[in-house]
């Protein structure tokens, strides 16, 4: 069953900025995805774009079966529900404790204090962060906090769950962690999970599928992906700019 599918979808910035440039692809039920890139190659805002943080251009964009391009504006935060977000603009809050952290998203999704708690301490416990629960994040270890926010993306039980550079702050040892703990929720949750990363050697490892972007544009995506160099997302990017220039030109012409 597909569970995300994008054709043909634009996202541009004035003046002239290219964001994201005739993206087309599908996500299925469960699947792990990786998704990766340069700097600036447009990873974070295909993943605002699945979220509904921001909407594309032109071009139509389907979730779970839903036109996210009809939803109205009061629609938008009952579609975002479907979603668990780790983003790292979406930090932990200083002066709040690990639980009150967690809780925040259920708040935010208006549910019932008695399921609060109780999904709360749950997860929690499959975080493995539980003797920490009211501590504040500054008592907490990278690799600690990048669970609390794993944990607060997890508490609502979505349906999707989107991560964005999940390892960027992150040692090779804490990096590997996490995304053996993400995993081990993909396979026994059945969970569809997408992660923006620039971290080529997790990504070689987990043997994922892996979308790879250069200046907003899709150039591969495979299975299995191994990397060993950036040479080849340095010669697409200037492949895909040089192009785009080109049909510039030509419209100009025209």
């Amino acid at each position: 069953m597909k569970e995300i599918e994008l054709k043909s979808v634009n996202k541009f910035y004035k003046p002239d900025v290219v964001a994201l440039e005739d993206i087309s692809l599908s996500i299925d039920q469960g699947e792990f995805v990786f998704v990766t890139g340069r700097s600036g190659s447009g990873k974070s805002t295909i993943l605002k774009l699945l979220c509904g943080q921001i909407l594309p251009s032109s071009g139509g964009m389907w979730v779970r079966g839903e036109d996210v391009s009809a939803l109205t504006r009061r629609q938008l935060p009952y579609y975002r529900r479907q979603f668990g977000i780790m983003q790292s603009d979406l930090g932990l809050l200083k002066e709040q404790t690990v639980r009150q952290n967690i809780e925040l998203a259920m708040r935010a999704t208006e549910q019932p204090l008695r399921l609060t708690k109780k999904r709360v301490e749950q997860t929690m416990r499959t975080m493995g962060i539980a003797h920490r629960a009211d501590h504040f994040p500054r008592e907490l270890s990278g690799g600690e906090a990048e669970r609390v926010l794993l944990a607060r993306a997890l508490v609502t039980d979505p349906k999707i769950l989107v991560l964005d550079e999940p390892t960027a702050n992150l040692d090779p040892s804490a990096a590997w962690d996490l995304m053996c703990l993400i995993d081990e929720i993909n396979r026994t949750v059945g969970l569809t999970v997408i992660v923006a990363s620039h971290n080529r050697e997790i990504v070689s490892i987990m043997k994922k599928r892996v979308i790879t972007l250069a200046a907003g544009a899709k150039v591969a995506d495979e299975k299995n992906v191994i990397y060993h160099t950036t040479a080849g997302d340095i010669f697409d990017e200037r492949r895909v700019l040089r192009e785009r220039e080109e049909r510039r030109k030509k419209r100009q012409s025209n």
